[in-house]
This record gives C-alpha cells, sequence and structure tokens, in this order.
C-alpha cells in the first residue's frame, strides 16, 4: 500500500472519527457552536477596544471580552424581554383552549373535512372533527400529568441552566483568546500535519466566518420583514411571527415550511378569543403566507446567491444537492451545518489531494510558485 492510499484512509478515518464524535456529543457541539457564533460577532468590537491606548496601558483583552459578553448578555435579554409576554400570553390561552368552543366557532369550515376524512377511515359514520380533536386533546393531557409536567420543568431549568453556563464560559474565552478553538485543534494533531491544519485554517478562516456572519444577517433580515408586514397587515403577535421565521430560516428549505405552519397558527389561535368569522380567518392565513412569501423572495434572489454562493464558491444547484443528503443523512441538524461542513472538506481534500486532481497548466503554476 502506497503512501497515497495510506494517506486517504487515514483521512476517512478520521473523518469518521469526528462524525461520531459530533453525534454522541451533539449538545457539547451545539454549545461550542452557539459560543463560536458569539465570538464571531462580538470579536469586531473586542479588537476596537483593545486598540485604545493611553500611554503605556493598553485596553486589557481580558477586560474588553468580558465587556463584550455583557453586551451579548443585554441584548438577548432584552429580545427576551420583548418576547416573553407574546410567548406567555400564547401558552397561556393555549392552556385554557376550550376545542368544543373553538370548533363551534369555525363549524362550517371544519365539517368540510368530515366527509373525506370517513372515506379513508379515519371517522366514524356519526364522528365529527371536532369529536376527534376533543378526544386527542384529551388523552393529551391525561398523558401529561401534573408529576410529569414538574420533572419535565425541573429537568428543563436544569438542561438550561447548564447550557447557558457552558455558552458564556466559552463565549468568553473564545473572545478572550483568539481562535481558542482552532488552537485546541492544532495542538491534537501530529506535527506532520500541523502546516496543512494552518493552510485550512487560513483558508477557511474567513470564509466560515463570513458565511455565519452572514447567516445571521440573513435571519434578522427576514424576521424583520416578516414582522414588518405582518404589523402593518395586522397581524396579531407580528413580533413573535417575526422571531419564529427568522429563528428557523437557519434550516435550509425546511425552516419555511414549518415556520409559516406555526405561524398561521399562532396568527388563528390569536383570534380565536373574539369569535370571528371564516372570512377573518383566511385573511390572517393570507395574510401571513404572503408576508413569508415577500421575505421568502428577498431571501432566495437577494440574500442567499451572495451569502453561499459568493462565500463557499459553489454553484446553487451543488448547495441544494449538498443540503439535501445532510438532511437525509442527519435531520435538520445536519442541514444546519452541511454547507460549513461541506466548505471545509473541499478545502481539506484540496489541501492534501489537489495537486493529484489538478489540471497541466495548474501544476506548472504550483511548480512555478514553489
Amino acid at each position: 500500500m502506497n503512501n497515497n492510499s495510506k494517506s486517504i484512509i487515514a483521512i476517512f478515518i478520521g473523518l469518521a472519527i469526528i462524525i461520531f464524535l459530533v453525534w454522541f456529543f451533539s449538545d457539547i457541539v451545539i454549545y461550542i457552536f452557539i459560543a463560536f457564533v458569539l465570538s464571531l460577532l462580538g470579536s469586531p468590537i473586542v479588537k476596537l477596544l483593545t486598540k485604545i491606548r493611553f500611554g503605556k496601558w493598553q485596553f486589557p483583552r481580558s477586560l474588553a471580552a468580558g465587556i463584550v459578553l455583557c453586551i451579548i448578555i443585554a441584548v438577548v435579554s432584552l429580545l427576551f424581554y420583548l418576547l416573553i409576554p407574546a410567548l406567555v400570553n400564547e401558552v397561556k390561552f393555549l392552556t385554557t383552549l376550550d376545542l368544543s368552543s373553538v370548533g363551534e366557532s369555525i363549524q362550517d369550515w371544519l365539517n368540510q373535512f368530515d366527509k373525506p376524512l370517513r372515506k379513508y377511515g379515519i371517522l366514524g359514520r356519526r364522528q365529527h372533527v371536532t369529536d376527534l380533536m376533543n378526544e386527542e386533546f384529551t388523552s393529551f393531557v391525561r398523558k401529561i400529568g401534573m408529576s410529569n409536567i414538574v420533572t419535565g420543568t425541573a429537568s428543563l431549568l436544569k438542561t438550561l441552566f447548564v447550557a447557558t453556563f457552558s455558552i458564556l464560559f466559552m463565549t468568553f474565552f473564545s473572545l478572550k483568546d483568539h481562535n481558542i478553538f482552532f488552537k485546541m485543534i492544532r495542538s491534537w494533531l501530529p506535527n506532520n500535519v500541523q502546516d496543512n491544519f494552518d493552510n485550512i485554517l487560513e483558508a477557511t478562516g474567513s470564509q466560515v466566518s463570513a458565511y455565519f456572519r452572514g447567516v445571521l444577517t440573513e435571519m434578522f433580515i427576514v424576521g424583520f420583514l416578516e414582522f414588518l408586514i405582518c404589523g402593518i397587515l395586522g397581524v396579531p403577535n407580528a413580533l413573535l411571527i417575526g422571531f419564529i421565521g427568522g429563528l428557523l430560516n437557519i434550516i435550509p428549505y425546511v425552516g419555511t415550511l414549518i415556520a409559516v405552519t406555526v405561524s398561521i397558527l399562532v396568527g388563528i389561535t390569536s383570534l380565536l378569543p373574539l369569535s370571528p368569522d371564516m372570512s377573518i380567518i383566511w385573511a390572517t392565513v393570507i395574510k401571513v403566507a404572503a408576508a413569508f412569501f415577500v421575505a421568502k423572495m428577498v431571501d432566495d434572489f437577494i440574500l442567499q446567491p451572495f451569502i453561499y454562493g459568493k462565500q463557499t464558491h459553489s454553484h446553487p444547484l451543488e448547495i441544494f444537492i449538498v443540503i439535501l443528503m445532510a438532511g437525509y443523512i442527519g435531520g435538520v441538524f445536519a442541514m444546519i451545518f452541511a454547507v460549513p461542513a461541506y466548505t471545509l472538506l473541499r478545502i481539506v481534500v484540496n489541501e492534501f489531494f489537489g495537486s493529484k486532481f489538478a489540471s497541466a497548466d495548474e501544476r506548472e503554476k504550483m511548480l512555478s510558485d514553489d
């Protein structure tokens, strides 16, 4: 077996180990990812603060990191302060929702589904959709139980505490020690591949950073557009709808479908206490769908070509196939990381095997550069 074959086998074994570790420690990987993204957003401010000088005194990087971390906490807290009331009202309403009254308010609309559902055996001969809704809701409430609610709440609070502490801890040190995550990875590598790693880091650092900044910008613009349009059109809970749309936009393709479905439900449930007629409900559905359609068009034809095309140097069809394969293999989580992982893989392959696949002119240029 020659050295090239051994290198290829070693790389594939390394990738397999990395994929297994990412899957096994998925929670920790998510914490690291969030900390990494927050550090990308905060690093320009840290650099700006560390340039401040008074004589021989220079602004300490640790203090700059602490200030930026406080800013991040303040911004996130403000966001939650604005969203929590809407979320609490929505949850409070849903917990007190009487499905029988809901069924009566939209009885005519629901009755349209009785015939096709009976045809396929989902409903009995004298059963209605509202009956099925009440049965499912009652069964759901019985399964939850008070003890499960208490246990689930305690477990959720514990998870949130661990996640928050871990993310803040890693974000601070990532801001304080530039490229700390990459330095840790480099220290684990054999000496003979550290130069390759440095080349890969140099090639990917700016691309990955720009990609994630672009994705966050895309999420903000899409969410703001949906909030603005829904607010202008008079849709209830426009801020919550915009937040849902922007947040789920991080999931390629599928995220928009999930977001528009959830947002329509939020809009409709907000109207139910007013006992609206079907024309108002349908108008709300159309307004929410129109807001998401406009935002999606802006995203597809303006934002994504710049973010995915120029930053990853890949064709949109190529990106679509990569995301589709990632979703088939690892679900939503894999779809989020598909594009940066694919970009990194291309650079790794080019670093180790670029000369093997280069054309004669490219190989001649490489030799002349050396």
